[in-house]
């Protein structure tokens, strides 16, 4: 009974800013892309996020499909994470790497970039899409919610790290400082 009372607190607070949120989401014009009730799927996305997994939410607005703003949405996401994770590398990189030149420098945050969108593409799920029309104009707007789970994250960061030092010829080098910096 004691485990049972702080898991049904926790959902009736999520419940709460779940109605809340489906409240203004409505408002603004959107609507549940997916089957089900919108309160039930944000409160269950909502309660993802207090166990830990990291939220991003994309947008993309005035596209002619649904299709189109949903590719486009989950694409910003892709690339709103990695440009996070991006910063801190090249950080990482400007303050270890100080026997590089800029060419070689820019050559291996080129490298991780592109990798780290691969590994992370799988990482990224869909928790539910919002979907506005704009009939005047016949075009789609979408708002993307995505959950991502930080230990997958990490480990694909470390995975692009190592692939990149691998095509820059850089792991003899770098290959253990490399996996210390994520750590």
């Amino acid at each position: 009974l004691v485990a049972v009372a702080p898991v049904n607190a926790q959902s009736k607070r999520s419940m709460k800013q779940a109605k809340k949120q489906a409240k203004t989401e409505t408002a603004a014009g959107y609507k549940l892309l997916e089957a089900g009730d919108l309160v039930y799927v944000i409160a269950k996305h909502i309660d993802k996020v207090d166990g830990g997994l990291e939220q991003i939410v994309a947008t993309a607005d005035g596209k002619r499909s649904t299709n189109l703003a949903k590719s486009i949405a989950r694409n910003n996401a892709l690339n709103e994470y990695s440009e996070k994770a991006r910063s801190i590398v090249k950080g990482r990189v400007a303050s270890e790497m100080t026997d590089l030149n800029d060419v070689q420098k820019e050559q291996f945050m080129a490298a991780y970039e592109r990798l780290v969108l691969a590994e992370l593409k799988g990482e990224v799920k869909t928790s539910f899409t919002l979907v506005r029309h704009n009939a005047k104009a016949h075009t789609y707007d979408v708002k993307l919610f995505c959950l991502i789970d930080p230990e997958a994250a990490h480990t694909a960061n470390v995975n692009a790290l190592n692939r990149a030092a691998e095509e820059q010829k850089l792991v003899q080098q770098y290959g253990t400082n490399i996996s210390n910096w994520i750590k």
